[in-house]
């Protein structure tokens, strides 16, 4: 792990200290105008302390992320940053005192010998020392708490970041993964069909080996992207209904119906195709006479309903109801898509079998 560097890099940091400093030492030499007392010696010790104010704050940010501080909870953290600014307060006291106070002793002696008052150094020293003390720790703490505060608010949001990556990151991989569960089922069955014509008609063969590619590459682009233009989408259904009709020999009744003017907007893509090609292989391929299979689409506002309606045999006794895992899979992608905004719906009644699909409806920008 990269040790943190003991002088920030970050220029903000540095515009803000200056700016703090360079107004408390604004405000110092405005006291010290007005107040007229001790002038040299005050504009001597602010000067001398923003170095060592610079420093103790320095050092406080050093251990902060080299200790990992944050992690602390907040008492720990407070109880933390009042010790240190105590501690860093007196050091910075007896520093300024040390120097600023030798050099005018004398003259604070000739003053109070002029005013006829007794003039006892040590107290001079003290009270020096009481003030420097007081103003230093107060300072430090200040920074201290301004520090942790800024820096702990910067944490939550990279944290609140991180978060809603990872949470669209396992989205995109949920997607992809159901994605990938759909499409190997779909590419045997298209295989078994153009294996089963090839000993029937080499040309019709080779025809939907052509539609085949152009589903596949469908199927591949497609997986890029969370929703297509619902025509792209009719038009692979097309291609698959017609390899599904020649090997079921026209005995599937196909209609489509969607109003042209709704041929833009946007849908899961592979959704409506998995929607015929479950409606085939569990309803039209087990009919020794065939069915009808039907698609149709319902403009109802903000929403798009979809219903796949097709024959079914006859349903066998004790046989219950519910979605295979194609339809469940369907289902699990439109909730991460769209959330509750999408539902699916299946009914069965007597030689019947439909889908309801509803979604959002959505033009791309």
């Amino acid at each position: 792990m990269r040790q943190p560097s003991f002088f920030p890099h970050d220029r903000q940091f540095w515009i803000f200290h200056g700016s703090a400093l360079a107004l408390g030492f604004a405000v110092s030499a405005l006291m010290i105008y007005f107040t007229g007392y001790r002038v040299a010696s005050k504009l001597l010790a602010s000067t001398s302390w923003m170095p060592m104010y610079t420093v103790a704050v320095l050092c406080f940010r050093w251990l902060y992320l080299r200790r990992a501080w944050k992690q602390l909870s907040m008492g720990r953290l407070v109880f933390i940053a009042v010790g240190y600014s105590a501690v860093a307060g007196i050091a910075m006291g007896v520093l300024v005192v040390l120097l600023v106070a030798p050099p005018f002793i004398g003259d604070v002696r000739a003053q109070y010998q002029a005013l006829g008052m007794v003039f006892d150094p040590w107290r001079y020293y003290v009270d020096s020392f009481v003030e420097q003390a007081v103003q230093s720790q107060l300072f430090v703490c200040i920074w201290c708490f301004i520090y942790t505060s800024v820096t702990s608010m910067r944490h939550i949001r990279e944290t609140e970041l991180q978060t809603l990556r990872l949470q669209n990151g396992l989205k995109e991989a949920q997607l992809s993964s159901l994605s990938n569960q759909l499409n190997p089922h779909f590419l045997f069955n298209a295989l078994n069909n153009i294996r089963f014509m090839m000993h029937e008609d080499v040309q019709l063969a080779d025809r939907m080996m052509t539609s085949l590619s152009e589903i596949l590459r469908y199927s591949l682009e497609s997986s890029r992207h969370d929703k297509v233009s619902l025509r792209r989408e009719l038009a692979i259904i097309h291609q698959y209904v017609g390899i599904v009709k020649i090997q079921l020999e026209e005995r599937m009744d196909f209609a489509i119906r969607i109003p042209e003017q709704l041929h833009g907007a946007l849908v899961p893509p592979m959704v409506l195709q998995m929607l015929v090609e479950n409606a085939v292989k569990h309803g039209l391929e087990n009919l020794q006479r065939g069915g009808r299979l039907a698609v149709d689409l319902a403009d109802r506002d903000d929403c798009l309903v979809f219903e796949v309606c097709n024959d079914t045999p006859q349903q066998a006794p004790g046989k219950t109801d519910g979605m295979g895992i194609g339809l469940q899979n369907i289902e699990r992608r439109l909730k991460l898509l769209y959330g509750e905004l999408a539902a699916i719906l299946v009914e069965r009644s007597a030689g019947k079998f439909k889908v309801t699909v509803t979604l959002p409806k959505e033009y791309a920008k």
